[in-house]
């Protein structure tokens, strides 16, 4: 999903979290779980990737242009949100609860609209294991060319990634359930 996709049902689910609880760090947690789990895209991108241009534009360029050699995406992954939920078990915390729910969220999100880029396997990817075994290879792992983002920066945070050839239509516009890769 686009970042302003996650950005937008973040702030719903942020309203909704701070109604039906009135607390702002059930709140804080739900947006840090629903956008900030991405900032695990820009470790990779300074860390593995050693990009050092750290403008917006050219981080949200490297990655919804499929530039990116390394995918190591540590928050995004199946084995922490196990290890978070045990120890949000045990230890009863509601902070790393509601932590959580923002993040199922956005990976549920992922799952559902990023099997376009990640025609391999789009379950599989999240897999912080199954990164791991490809040598967290981004060309492996994705199998893609993406095609260029839009030259406005709010319009390629909008749109996000698209396969190279693939249709532009609107979000609404789209059939559901995604079309399967023909392989």
């Amino acid at each position: 999903m686009s970042p302003g996709g996650h950005l937008v049902t973040t702030a719903v689910a942020c309203v909704g979290a701070a109604t039906l609880t009135e607390s702002w760090a059930v709140t804080t947690a739900v947006a840090a779980g629903g956008f900030f789990i991405d900032l695990d895209h820009a470790a990779d991108y300074v860390l593995f990737e050693r990009n050092r241009a750290l403008t917006p534009d050219a981080f949200l360029r490297h990655y919804v242009e499929g530039r990116m050699r390394w995918a190591v995406l540590v928050l995004h992954s199946y084995e922490l949100f196990a290890l978070l939920g045990l120890i949000a078990w045990w230890t009863g915390s509601l902070w790393l609860t509601a932590y959580l729910w923002g993040a199922s969220l956005h990976l549920a999100l992922d799952l559902t609209f990023n099997g376009e880029v990640t025609p391999k396997s789009i379950v599989a990817f999240y897999s912080f294991a199954y990164r791991l075994a490809h040598g967290f290879d981004a060309r492996r792992l994705l199998g893609r060319d993406f095609a260029p983002a839009p030259t406005a920066f709010w319009s390629a945070f909008f749109r996000g990634g698209r396969a190279a050839g693939a249709p532009s239509a609107p979000l609404l516009a789209r059939t559901w359930p995604p079309s399967k890769p023909s392989c």
